[in-house]
């Protein structure tokens, strides 16, 4: 009986042990798991870093699965709602060939030629911008971010009788046309801020008149979460 009993808790011993020593498989499968989700950031970097929206878009996926935090989790989201606003509005513009779409870390810059929008030296939207603006509303109402609008103009002086008295006016009023029209959408014009810079920050020179139809436009920037 002695003997069988030494042999029982031995036989016991030794399968405790092993299930203990089993354990380790816990904390490796945990690391070969995160590993492999490195090394695929790694291959989309290798494969999508001429692309920079689809490769900020699958790092941030691939950070939210990582995030440790809730925190952590909703900026990562936050930062993929953003890229797929982005995108598809870069989409509908490119099939209408109206307005550029540019995404950096910071911001989200959607840049329409002032002629799409306005008549010249008018500050009141054509009937033709909703086609342009509303997929912009669109976009905006699934992103909470600041939205900053700005109006410029080439250098040319303002009509007389015109009813602005300078460029400056002129340009303002139109980035303030646009935000009243993104509100009247239902999004809240507390996101809203409107600059009008005339003719001081030009993207090109000023003596031609294909140059000038270049600095005639409106600016919306979609500030980006940190």
């Amino acid at each position: 009986m002695l003997f069988g009993g030494a042999r029982g808790k031995k036989q016991r011993g030794q399968e405790q042990g092993s299930d203990i020593q089993g354990l380790w498989m816990i904390p490796y499968a945990d690391l070969m798991s995160t590993l492999v989700i490195l090394f695929l950031g790694f291959y989309a970097y290798a494969q999508l870093k001429e692309q920079s929206p689809a490769y900020e878009k699958a790092m941030a996926g691939l950070q939210k699965e990582l995030a440790r935090t809730a925190e952590e989790k909703k900026l990562h989201e936050t930062r993929e709602k953003e890229l797929e606003a982005a995108e598809r509005i870069r989409k509908v513009m490119e099939k209408q060939k109206e307005a550029k779409v540019i995404v950096s870390a910071k911001k989200m810059q959607i840049t329409f030629q002032a002629p799409v929008l306005f008549d010249s030296g008018q500050a009141e939207l054509k009937a033709s911008a909703a086609k342009l603006l509303d997929p912009v509303a669109l976009a905006l109402e699934d992103i909470p971010n600041a939205v900053v609008v700005e109006g410029h103009t080439d250098n040319r002086p303002v009509a007389r009788g015109a009813p602005f008295k300078s460029n400056f006016e002129l340009s303002a009023l139109r980035a303030f046309a646009v935000i009243q029209f993104l509100t009247s959408k239902g999004l809240d014009s507390k996101r809203f801020s409107a600059f009008g810079y005339g003719e001081h920050r030009p993207v090109a020179g000023n003596e031609t008149e294909e140059n000038r139809s270049k600095n005639r436009r409106i600016e919306l920037f979609v500030v980006r979460e940190q």
